[in-house]
């Protein structure tokens, strides 16, 4: 439009005495509806990336938390001033303080150490923390074995000799967080023995492992030393993942000696030290309750003594025990074969503390039909005889009173079977 036309278009307007309204550029007054973070969480999309960025940051923050402290747990783990309770700590940081204790488990002069690391370890292996490498690494490293043997035996000895060997993962606990002994199955055998029965694999076992034989003397041509060996295998039960493993051959070396003679291990006997066996050595009637039970020794087929009496060891002794026992029949001659008895350690701990060690009788060799004709009281004692043959057996026996021990009479009550 001309500026012209515009004054014309403007003059009736102007006659009225009316001004035009002219529109403004400048924003309007503030209306009723929201502002500032209000408004901006109204819009559902930006409530919905406000949601996601708060949990990143929570979850990453929590993350960053745990990262913090399975640090300083395998920080701790590389301190002079370890301690068990530290080390079990660090079952709660899954796989971060996996390294440091094996190291431990590996390396650590203290035993408890080495046993917490282990036992950390089985509880990492129960939340599957661990792969099936490691875990064979664990029973690897943890596998250990007992020998309960002598090294020299007399060339002169006759009896079998018998053998124990103990072996397992010493430091898992049965009923514990982690992995234990029931979640291991064991089978060995034992080679060197020159017996076929001992060269077969036994069959699998739950539990600590425990191999018992025993060795012929006569079957050994010479006196060596000759290598025994134990094979042990492992296989686990009850867990996520089933594997067989086979374990270290522990290997154990024995000898014969031609100058070593069975009397050896026997002490010198005095007076004095007979005296002190003859006090602490006793036998001991049995106090019976009709309500509870009574229990026979067998004599023979037809009778058999009822409640029969103990042997009562008081302790410390002069020297150790390894005697046969037998017992005396009043009105009955010659004596009866009614067990063994050995008892080691004796003599050599210099504060030893007081103990009383009860020994069964029995079984007792059978005595004559014709010594026994009806039931009734009998008067009875025990007599030990030194056996050295069941001393060298005993890799704890140090020294064996020499002498027989006889115990004083008791009464006895002859029941007819």
């Amino acid at each position: 439009m001309t500026p012209g036309r515009r004054i014309f278009a403007t003059l009736p307007v102007a006659a009225t005495g009316q001004v035009p309204i002219r529109k403004s550029r400048r924003r309007s007054e503030p209306s009723d509806a929201p502002r500032g973070w209000s408004r901006w969480l109204g819009e559902p999309r930006n409530t919905v990336f406000l949601v996601l960025a708060s949990a990143l940051l929570l979850g990453g923050g929590r993350k960053l938390l745990q990262w913090w402290r399975a640090r300083a747990i395998v920080a701790r783990l590389g301190e002079p001033d370890l301690t068990v309770e530290a080390i079990e700590a660090a079952s709660s940081h899954g796989r971060a303080p996996l390294m440091d204790l094996f190291r431990i488990l590996t390396t650590a002069e203290s035993e408890p150490l080495r046993w917490a690391a282990g036992r950390t370890l089985a509880v990492l292996w129960a939340q599957d923390n661990l792969i099936v490498e490691e875990e064979k690494a664990l029973l690897l490293r943890g596998f250990a074995t007992t020998w309960r043997a002598r090294r020299r035996y007399p060339r002169q000895t006759h009896a079998s000799i018998p053998i124990a060997v103990a072996y397992g993962i010493p430091f898992l606990i049965e009923g514990g967080k982690g992995v234990g002994p029931e979640n291991l199955e064991w089978s060995h055998r034992i080679m060197g023995t020159r017996r076929a029965a001992h060269e077969s694999f036994t069959p699998w076992k739950a539990g600590p492992g425990l191999a018992k034989f025993d060795l012929i003397p006569g079957d050994f041509d010479t006196n060596g030393p000759h290598r025994l060996v134990l094979q042990a295998r492992v296989r686990t039960y009850g867990l996520t993942d089933a594997w067989e493993l086979d374990l270290p051959q522990i290997p154990f070396h024995i000898e014969f000696d031609s100058v070593l003679t069975p009397d050896a291990l026997f002490s010198l006997a005095d007076a004095s030290r007979g005296e002190a066996f003859a006090r602490a050595i006793q036998l001991e009637s049995i106090e019976t309750n009709e309500s509870d039970g009574v229990e026979y020794l067998p004599l023979n087929d037809e009778f058999a003594f009822r409640a029969a009496p103990r042997l009562r060891v008081m302790t410390p002794l002069p020297c150790d025990l390894a005697h046969t026992l037998e017992i005396e029949i009043e009105g009955i001659p010659g004596r009866f074969a009614a067990g063994a008895v050995i008892i080691s350690g004796q003599g050599s701990t210099p504060e030893p503390r007081a103990d009383v060690r009860r020994f069964p009788m029995g079984p007792i060799e059978a005595v004559p039909q014709a010594a026994i004709d009806r039931p009734g009281t009998r008067r009875v004692r025990a007599i030990l005889t030194a056996d050295p043959d069941r001393g060298w057996g005993d890799p704890d026996i140090r020294s064996i009173w020499p002498g027989t021990l006889e115990t004083d009479w008791v009464n006895v009550e002859v029941a007819r079977r």
